[in-house]
């Protein structure tokens, strides 16, 4: 029996803390005595009762006024903590077998997806919406529009012109793609066309910095979202041409090291001619023009450290097939096989000065949203958790890491009135703590129930729904 399959059957069974969780809540569901962390920025409320009717939420109120009713099921959650799901705004979902089921028991009820087989990414998004398939609001874009030399070219659009990139968004549109991901290749006049289309077509675009650009004219051009920090640290350097026009190092046939050894050594550069006033100009300008940026710290964290991180036995990747663990290793994964002794320099040297810039990003009012990447030593659900905190080493505070995860989201998609909060009229996606994550951010795996669409699933279903997710990782 599939492991989606073995979910809808503990559904149907399981027992408190949510009494009889079902495919469609058929009854009215309150927490009562719980404290409410709306992510609106207003303090925790105690003691409040929180009604959700079908899939919204229809009452927040004090305990002591709120009418429950009759026919409702009640969960006491005096001393608990309810907060919105979370999001993951960068991931790549593969399949869905292990990926649902791990993101839903770790509270995230809403993916944005950033590339893959676009056929079955639409197929899984209308399966979730229709109630056929339990799993987190799947936002997607279809192929990424790349350059002529795509570099993934099984999952993208190749363009040369503007021509191409006018029917690429166009074929994006009519395909039901919910954005645009734009590539490193994209050429100048292909990406200004893109943007102009992705406007006239209503389509947000999103994604790399292409080489032909800069990251103050994607602003501009008004890209949505950057991810991974783009091209920041190369903009805000005195030697901004001379890192743009660096030459590549010449290549021995089947020797990759050379790669590695060219970014250490334009990264160094980067590093030594930082400036803050260009900087400070940036971020004026990214602030000015609404510029969303996700940083994906885990992935960066996890580039940094992947050889202390390849010898640790982590208690989540039982989740995860040995394969898959095997294909993460230093030795195996092409990306970090052929690095240098310099490039592992450079990159423990590279990582503070990113973790710097998103604390910057947050003070000077730049828009951040959470998400993973999803790579190697990253399991999906589990990893927007190490993102918050993250976050909240980088500068921001417990509230605002968490913002990025639940209310930012709602609002860059642009369904505040529907998501992100706790609060009366929304969508009821929810997160019942054990703890207070304003207290300590890692009190969010501290996960007591889950709420998704209005449907309730307790600790015990979520503990289940994990052990099936082994079970099946580890069969041979």
């Amino acid at each position: 029996m599939k492991i989606v399959s073995v979910f809808l059957f503990l559904l149907a069974v399981a027992v408190p803390l949510c009494a009889q969780p079902s495919i469609t809540q058929s009854r009215p569901l309150a927490f009562t005595h719980v404290t409410v962390i709306d992510m609106t920025g207003a303090p925790p409320r105690s003691d409040l009762t929180v009604v959700i009717t079908g899939n919204r939420i229809t009452t927040v109120g004090p305990a002591s006024r709120v009418r429950v009713p009759g026919n409702a099921e009640i969960i006491d959650a005096t001393g608990k903590f309810l907060i919105p799901g979370l999001w993951d705004m960068h991931f790549h979902v593969k399949e869905v077998e292990r990926t649902f089921p791990l993101f839903i028991a770790n509270g995230v009820t809403g993916v944005r997806n950033m590339g893959g087989d676009f056929l079955k990414l639409f197929a899984w998004r209308g399966e979730v919406v229709a109630g056929t398939l339990l799993g987190p609001r799947l936002v997607t874009g279809g192929p990424v529009i790349d350059g002529p030399q795509a570099a993934n070219p099984d999952h993208a659009l190749s363009v040369a012109n503007a021509v191409e990139a006018r029917r690429a968004v166009d074929f994006l549109k009519r395909s039901g793609a919910d954005f645009v991901k734009v590539y490193d290749g994209v050429p100048e006049e292909a990406y200004l066309a893109l943007a102009d289309e992705a406007r006239k077509q209503g389509l947000p675009f999103v994604g790399h910095i292409p080489r032909a650009s800069t990251m103050k004219e994607a602003s501009r051009l008004g890209q949505k979202s950057i991810e991974h920090l783009g091209t920041f640290l190369e903009e805000s350097t005195t030697a901004e041409i001379e890192l743009r026009n660096w030459r590549a190092a010449p290549m021995k046939s089947g020797d990759f090291s050379a790669i590695p050894a060219r970014i250490a050594a334009r990264g160094n550069r980067m590093l030594d001619t930082y400036s803050e006033q260009k900087a400070g100009q940036l971020l004026v300008e990214l602030v000015r023009n609404k510029t969303w940026q996700v940083p994906t710290l885990r992935a960066k964290w996890v580039n940094t450290n992947v050889d202390e991180l390849s010898m640790v036995q982590d208690p989540r990747y039982k989740y995860i097939p040995a394969a898959i663990r095997e294909g993460w290793t230093p030795q195996k994964n092409f990306f970090f096989r052929y690095r240098t002794p310099e490039f592992i320099t450079y990159q423990k040297r590279l990582f503070p000065k990113e973790m710097e810039i998103v604390g910057a990003m947050n003070r000077a009012g730049v828009p951040i949203l959470a998400g993973t990447d999803g790579g190697p030593y990253t399991v999906p659900g589990f990893g927007i958790h190490q993102e918050l905190a993250l976050l909240v080493k980088a500068g921001l505070t417990p509230m605002q890491a968490l913002q990025a995860a639940t209310i930012n989201p709602a609002k860059f998609l642009g369904e505040q009135t529907t998501l992100g909060t706790v609060e009366q009229g929304k969508i009821a996606n929810l997160l019942l703590l054990e703890s207070s994550p304003l207290e300590d951010i890692s009190n969010t795996q501290r996960i007591e129930a889950v709420v998704v669409d209005g449907r309730c699933l307790p600790k015990m279903v979520l503990r289940m729904m994990l052990a099936g997710v082994e079970k099946a990782a580890n069969e041979r």
